[in-house]
Parts: structure tokens; C-alpha cells; sequence
């Protein structure tokens, strides 16, 4: 079942376009690796979907509604209610916040008290780095605290779909480990990813399916193995 479909997008930046005519369908419950150099617009078509960029051309649905098109654009604070959640490549925490009150302010959308705390404090014990942490600041966390932290804050929203860019970028072997684990434990309880990594080796046969884009555009190359990816990337 088709979750995100994008139809001939075309966006960029002021005048320069960064997206020539991408069409892309995400089927529900996989994890998508998007792959390509730097610059290749991987980013801009993660802040296209969340409604961060102006549509140019084409449309982008999500479960089969109609999100964004060059003349309407769902607000960011919705896409949360729709299930849609995005990490950026800089994680953006609340720096003078403590862990509890990240999870807490994740959650301001929905209007449950009791629903928050069970929510939070179940994210809290299935995370011990973070319970053990849960009165520290976030700008006293280690990196790899503050990914943990970043996908605390996803996995208590229940999201459907989560664009996450670069999730392994400075972490430690075992962290990258803890990582992978809570993204396998997301597309289990039913949640679709899509990556933006450049660690291909960790994630090869970790992802149902790779697409790549170079220069704005989607390649039609079968990227099924690290090689032909190490060719593509060049």
C-alpha cells in the first residue's frame, strides 16, 4: 500500500533549482535508503515533504491526501497529527531543556495528559540512557545521547512515516548498534522509514529498498549492492 507519493517535483531555493520532476511512492511499513552525494538534493526533498520548502511543480500525497502543491501547503504543525515526523541532519533539541522536558514538549500537540506521561514514561524505560538522564539538559548529552534523545521524541508520537537524515553520522559502533535496533523496533511496531545515509555499508541490508539521486533527478541504476552504490556516489 502506497504511504507517500511524490508526482514531477520541482523545488529549490530562491531562484536555484535543486529537484527536476521527482516522482517517488513509498510503500507503508518499508525502510527506504535514499542515496547520493552531497548536493544531490536528498535534504531538499526530506524539507519538501514536511512542507519546509515551497512545491514549484507536482504534488506530494500522503495516505492518499493531497499535503502540499505549488498552491497549497499543509502546515508543519499538522504533518505531526498526520503521523509525518523529521529528524534533520542536526539534531534540534530544546538545549536548555532536560530530557524529560523534550519528551514532554514532543508531545504538546496532543491534548491527553494521562496519554503523555504513559507514553513518555514507556519511552523512558525501553531507553535507560535516558531515564538514567531524564533530569540532565539536553546540551550536557553526549552525541550519541542526543540521537537516542531525537528518536525518544519520534518514537513517543507514534509517527507512520519518519524521514530521518543521517541517523549514524558520529556515533560510536555501539551506538550505531542502539540505533539500528530502535529503527528495526519502529518499522516493527508499523512505522515507514526513510533514510538519508551516508554510511551505506551499515545500512545495506538493513533497508528494502535503495533510490538514489543525483543532480536533482532520480537514477534509474538498480542499486542493490555496495558496490554499484560506491559508483553511483562518485
Amino acid at each position: 500500500m502506497s504511504l507517500l507519493k511524490l508526482q514531477h517535483i520541482e523545488t529549490g531555493y530562491d531562484k536555484k533549482q535543486v529537484l527536476f520532476d521527482v516522482s517517488l511512492d513509498i510503500q507503508q511499513g518499508k525502510i527506504v535508503l535514499l542515496v547520493g552525494s552531497n548536493g544531490s538534493g536528498k535534504s531538499t526533498l526530506f524539507k519538501t515533504v514536511y512542507g519546509l520548502l515551497d512545491v514549484w511543480n507536482g504534488t506530494v500525497e500522503f495516505d492518499n491526501q493531497t499535503l502540499h502543491t505549488s498552491t497549497k501547503k499543509t502546515q508543519t504543525s499538522k504533518l505531526i497529527d498526520k503521523g509525518i515526523m523529521y529528524i534533520p541532519q542536526k539534531n534540534e533539541l530544546y538545549e536548555d531543556m532536560s530530557v524529560l522536558e523534550n519528551l514532554k514538549m514532543s508531545l504538546l500537540h496532543l491534548n491527553n495528559k494521562q496519554e503523555s506521561t504513559q507514553r513518555i514514561n514507556e519511552v523512558l524505560e525501553q531507553m535507560p540512557v535516558l531515564k538514567d538522564k531524564r533530569n540532565q539538559t539536553a546540551d550536557r548529552l553526549s552525541g550519541g545521547e542526543r540521537k537516542l534523545l531525537s528518536l525518544g521524541m519520534v518514537i513517543v508520537n507514534k509517527p507512520k512515516i519518519l524521514l530521518y537524515d543521517e541517523p549514524l553520522a558520529g556515533l560510536s559502533s555501539k551506538n550505531i548498534d542502539i540505533v539500528l535496533q530502535w529503527l528495526q523496533i519502529l518499522k516493527e511496531n508499523g512505522t515507514t522509514l526513510v533514510l538519508i545515509e551516508h554510511r551505506i555499508k551499515e545500512l545495506i541490508n538493513f533497508a528494502d529498498k535503495i533510490i538514489g539521486l543525483k543532480l536533482g533527478t532520480l537514477t534509474t541504476e538498480n542499486l542493490n549492492d555496495l558496490e554499484t552504490i560506491k559508483r553511483f556516489l562518485v
